[in-house]
């Protein structure tokens, strides 16, 4: 990142003023008080209760929470880092210092377990892999230490909850808005995310599966394990060996000017909506990807809801080691509890940004203070 961004803090000091004016009610979180049965509305959805505040769990005494980050290379998960700690201090939670993986697996296994050793009661993990990350898991639990999972859906362990956005839903996305944009024929490419994560899994198949329906577009998928140079490479050799391509979907929006440098290269720098531009939907819009989309460098990104993981990833930590329990149905915020590997998961709803609604102020990367 060539400047520094921090998500304004508006919206998260109103969450604790509104914590401490309700004195414990309300809220947003779908729970279940332990041991009672749930309470329903009339359209089924359990009643909600807050998270609370982050000193009921311990008799008074604030609680210490740790989060562990997969890698900070990309500027999403810098800034999901900084919205998530910024929520839990807000609550009242006192929040060792984050962690960073730096995209190993090892790593990220010794920092939650020295996180636990300094004291953390509860933990927002966003894994770096969804399967190694499991022992993990099991030892949080075998040590009492509530955990939610963020961004990231973990192949098990025992969580309070995962909170992250419908991935097949949105490679689907992807599919579609390219599908159309390009007549539904012409040659997509897929630069695919790591398979080691179901991020990585789910927007490929999603992506994949949405493209097969359409008998004149040819799919041509390449691997590329989350690596910006990877996916140069393979946009590279694609344009090369197949110069009438017409869109790419790029998994993340990380490598976005790494990627789109490769077709200023090649000369094909004509704006979105003219001839020869090559179409190309990312995931995340950061605000670098709003800039692209503004400028008719970029056609679309979708929205990952970084606001809302940090949000409902803390709220649902606190209610956790407030002893509260989740249930599989709708929420009152517009997602969906389901079941996945054995744990909750609250499926938060994703958003397409195209020139359309770049400008939207709901979008997250429009709430940044620079």
């Amino acid at each position: 990142m060539t400047r520094q961004t921090r998500l304004g803090l508006t919206w998260v000091v109103a969450l604790a003023l509104v914590a401490a004016a309700c004195g414990g009610e309300g809220g947003d979180v779908t729970t279940t008080e332990a041991g009672t049965e749930p309470t329903t509305s009339e359209g089924g959805a359990e009643a909600t209760t807050t998270a609370g505040s982050a000193t009921t769990a311990v008799a008074g005494e604030s609680v210490t929470i740790g989060y562990s980050a997969p890698f900070l290379f990309s500027p999403f998960e810098l800034l999901q880092q900084e919205a998530t700690v910024a929520e839990a201090e807000a609550l009242g939670f006192t929040v060792l210092p984050a962690t960073n993986a730096d995209g190993d697996s090892a790593k990220q296994d010794s920092d939650i377990r020295n996180l636990i050793s300094a004291g953390a009661q509860g933990l927002i993990v966003v894994a770096n892999d969804s399967n190694a990350i499991v022992p993990t898991l099991d030892y949080a639990e075998e040590q009492g230490v509530e955990v939610v999972s963020i961004d990231i859906g973990p192949d098990g362990g025992n969580l309070a909850m995962i909170v992250r956005a419908n991935n097949l839903g949105m490679g689907a996305i992807a599919c579609e808005a390219l599908a159309e944009v390009i007549g539904y024929e012409g040659k997509v490419l897929s630069l695919q995310g790591a398979f080691a994560t179901i991020n990585g899994r789910e927007r490929s198949e999603g992506f994949a599966e949405c493209m097969s329906q359409y008998p004149d577009i040819e799919l041509i998928e390449r691997p590329t394990e989350w690596d910006p140079d990877q996916q140069v490479a393979a946009l590279q050799t694609v344009l090369t060996a197949d110069p009438d391509l017409k869109a790419f979907f790029q998994q993340s929006d990380y490598a976005l000017d790494a990627t789109l440098n490769v077709l200023t290269q090649a000369g094909l720098t004509a704006p979105v909506g003219e001839e020869g531009h090559i179409y190309s939907i990312s995931v995340d819009a950061t605000p670098r990807a709003l800039e692209l989309i503004r400028d008719g460098v970029l056609y679309g990104s979708i929205s990952q809801p970084l606001d809302l993981y940090a949000k409902y990833g803390v709220e649902y930590l606190a209610a956790a080691l407030d002893g509260q329990t989740f249930e599989v149905g709708p929420t009152d915020h517009g997602s969906e509890i389901v079941e996945f590997n054995g744990n909750l998961m609250d499926l938060i709803p994703a958003v397409l940004v195209t020139a359309d609604n770049v400008d939207d102020d709901g979008l997250w990367a429009n709430q940044i203070e620079e």
